[in-house]
């Protein structure tokens, strides 16, 4: 298998720059290569029409179709249309391409399901569907660590149209009825779990009133203790690496303080209150004093914010005594199924969806339809006129906080880079789980772990070696 790395930007700065189903589609699934390009439409005049597949649905269909709208009107050579593909898309684009009918381009919810859809030979490389210097220039324009997000086994086959970033806002209003310095705001994790607890309230029955924070997302803190999923060359599961243990017992022991049955019945509380659920975000209607999570959270705060709600913005530190710094980012990309029609009308609407060529107005109204969403593919977007006023400058913080976790981590923790990438990280994540409740100390929730998602790996190497 091809080399798989667990980036460090000091590797950057060298740079010139079910599975039993699944598996059963992709064994009728045809090959292509970009010189033939099966199922190419005939040459015709006027536009290409392409059909796009995305999973966003209701609110978030709307917008991407903004989106898209916005691009078709910027140019005359390619209408894109949105199709709304809301559950199951890895074996939905398997069995399309199967069948000899995917669509045109997809955006995919994280490189995981792309390294899949590559193992499975379902799709096109995208640095052979591009002309050399089509190519160059995307790599040129993207982030070092996000262009690396994008391989697997030595070909560019994910071009992420923004990325995940972290950080923490904060409830001001609280923050300085209990009392809190946010002029000085926590240097470590163990300075963050003093700082939360200074922030919880309890009822008259010792239960959780208000939580001051928490972070139960596995990859967010696995990124920040510079975890790992695999080893380099992508054959050995690294699930009980030292470091992911560090990270699920930092995890453990702070349920431990507060006793797990009062986070998970105060979690169980929240049912249906998701940072998405509008006035329901917990956040918003003064549940929960900080909430560690994505930029995303601005367009919340835009649609949804109470009148008087104050709030900042601050860092997510890392464990004490650690001096690179460490992230997790998975992406929403692009990607083009084996047997699309048209590939290279495909890389037009990849390559300006990233901001590499076309219009960077078109890019920036991601962020702006999105509020500040994500983080663009390239730092080089908050030189842009448009990106400054109508982006940076409507999201305090986003810049300082938020895009510099992006744009200046030292090691970039990626899913794995695998073909069982999402049936692992599932596992991964359901053992996590456990040990936050007590039932299962960290090292033994990562050493069943390690063990099943090694064996799973090793059953698809030897069934797929052909």
């Amino acid at each position: 298998m091809q080399e798989q790395k667990q980036w460090t930007r000091r590797n950057f700065l060298r740079m010139t720059a079910g599975m039993t189903s699944v598996a059963m589609l992709a064994a009728c699934v045809p090959t292509s290569t970009p010189g033939t390009q099966e199922g190419s439409a005939p040459a015709t005049e006027g536009p290409v029409e392409l059909n796009v597949w995305t999973g966003w649905t209701e609110d978030a269909a709307t917008n991407i179709e903004s989106i898209l709208d916005g691009f078709n009107k910027s140019q005359e050579a390619v209408i894109a249309k949105h199709v709304i593909v809301p559950e199951a898309m890895t074996q939905k684009l398997l069995a399309a391409v199967s069948a000899g009918d995917p669509p045109a381009t997809a955006v995919v919810f994280g490189a995981n399901v792309a390294y899949q859809l590559a193992a499975q030979k379902a799709l096109m490389a995208l640095d052979e569907v591009g002309k050399p210097d089509q190519v160059e220039t995307l790599k040129a324009w993207m982030d070092p660590a996000i262009w690396e997000l994008g391989m697997y086994e030595g070909n560019y086959y994910y071009a992420s149209m923004w990325n995940q970033c972290w950080g923490m806002f904060v409830n001001t209003t609280m923050s300085t009825e209990m009392g809190v310095d946010l002029s000085n705001p926590p240097q470590t994790l163990d300075e963050l779990d003093a700082f939360w607890e200074q922030l919880t309230t309890y009822d008259a029955d010792g239960n959780i009133d208000v939580l001051g924070g928490d972070i139960t997302s596995t990859t967010t803190i696995m990124g920040r203790f510079l975890g790992q999923f695999v080893n380099e060359d992508g054959t050995q599961v690294t699930a009980n690496h030292p470091n992911n243990v560090a990270a699920l017992e930092w995890v453990v022991n702070r349920w431990a303080k507060f006793g797990p049955e009062k986070l998970a019945a105060w979690n169980a509380s929240l049912a249906g209150r998701g940072e998405r659920s509008a006035g329901q975000d917990p956040f918003l209607s003064g549940l929960r004093a900080t909430l560690v999570t994505g930029p995303w959270q601005f367009n919340t705060l835009r649609n949804f914010k109470p009148e008087g709600f104050e709030y900042t913005v601050l860092p997510l530190p890392g464990p004490a005594g650690q001096t690179e710094k460490g992230m997790y980012t998975y992406g929403d990309g692009w990607i083009i199924p084996v047997g699309a029609s048209n590939p290279s009308a495909a890389w037009d609407i990849i390559s300006t969806l990233t901001g590499a060529m076309g219009n960077k107005d078109i890019y920036t109204s991601l962020f702006t339809t999105w509020l500040c969403v994500n983080g663009p593919s390239s730092e080089s977007m908050t030189e842009w006129p448009l990106f400054q006023s109508d982006v940076i400058a409507a999201c305090p913080g986003y810049e300082e906080v938020f895009l510099a976790d992006l744009y200046d981590s030292d090691y970039y923790l990626y899913p794995p880079k695998i073909p069982t990438s999402t049936s692992y990280m599932d596992l991964m994540n359901a053992e996590w789980e456990k040990a936050r409740l007590g039932q299962q100390s960290a090292q033994a929730a990562l050493d069943f772990v390690q063990e099943s998602a090694q064996k799973e790996l090793d059953t698809w190497i030897q069934q797929n070696q052909a």
